[in-house]
């Protein structure tokens, strides 16, 4: 199979691959060479896939979508780090993953504010004759 991860940057990874087992928002799901295509939702986690020369390699994703269409496996997500070390790509996920959640979060909220800044003003302006 042919793993290849995209992120809004670019391509994080592709790579030969003989299984790879990632956790979607339905369970795990482990993918060999003649699974069934599928789609599927992913959540924040660590993704491991094993090479063609059988070496476990791990990747920390974050929100996304996993597709396994022939011999293809595609996985876009905000944001991954490919790693070996499994303690480190769990630090990633703890703080930056989680600080970039933080920061969306608070720049949602920033927008709504804003919008609701310039309906009001808008509304203002109608009611005080400018369109009418």
């Amino acid at each position: 199979m042919k793993l290849t991860i995209f992120t809004p940057i670019g391509i994080v990874l592709q790579s030969k691959i003989s299984k790879i087992t990632a956790e979607t928002m339905n369970g795990y799901y482990t993918l060999l060479p003649r699974h069934v295509d599928m789609a599927a939702s992913i959540d924040t986690n660590i993704i491991t896939y094993i090479t063609e020369d059988k070496q476990e390699r791990y990747v920390a994703c974050h929100r996304g979508i996993i597709v396994k269409k022939g011999e293809n496996v595609t996985i876009t997500v905000q944001n991954a780090v490919v790693g070996e070390n499994l303690d480190d790509l769990i630090k990633v996920i703890k703080f930056d993953f989680k600080q970039n959640e933080e920061l969306r979060k608070e720049l949602n909220t920033a927008m709504a504010r804003l919008e609701m800044g310039v309906i009001r003003g808008l509304e203002k302006l109608h009611k005080g004759g400018a369109y009418g």
